[in-house]
């Protein structure tokens, strides 16, 4: 498989699942609309006040996988999870997502974070597994 056929992949999934670890080293996973990529990173965005904002501040190497069950497939990205803080792409990002607009109370931009995760391993794995390295 290739990027573009990852990157086909995730934006066809409806969710993606992001593992993340709490102060307490708990494993904490919940299910993440990761379907925007600019460049080499995968963005989302997050209320500023959800737990999984101070998970990722404390412990920013984070996975999400996706999954075709019916196929038998998996994508799973592992990498650092980074406040993206640029107005330009946080504009654009709302501009290419316009539900978050829908999300966010009108009057409330300090509620918006959006992050970028940066991929250390992309696998795939059809049939489940074995997984296969994917050059990003």
């Amino acid at each position: 498989m290739t990027r573009e056929e990852v990157i086909a992949y995730i934006q066809e999934v409806e969710f993606g699942y992001l593992a993340t670890v709490d102060a307490d080293r708990a494993p904490r996973v919940r299910p993440v609309g990761i379907k925007t990529v600019y460049g080499d990173d995968l963005y989302f965005f997050t209320f500023a006040m959800t737990r999984k904002v101070a998970e990722i501040e404390g412990s920013p190497q984070v996975e999400v996988v996706w999954s075709k069950l019916r196929e038998m497939s998996q994508v799973r990205i592992r990498g650092e999870m980074v406040l993206e803080e640029d107005p330009e792409i946080q504009q654009r990002f709302k501009e290419d997502n316009p539900i978050v607009a829908k999300m966010l109370p009108p009057g409330a931009p300090d509620l918006f974070r959006l992050y970028k995760l940066q991929p250390d391993v992309v696998e795939m794995a059809m049939g489940m597994v074995p997984y296969t390295q994917v050059a990003w």
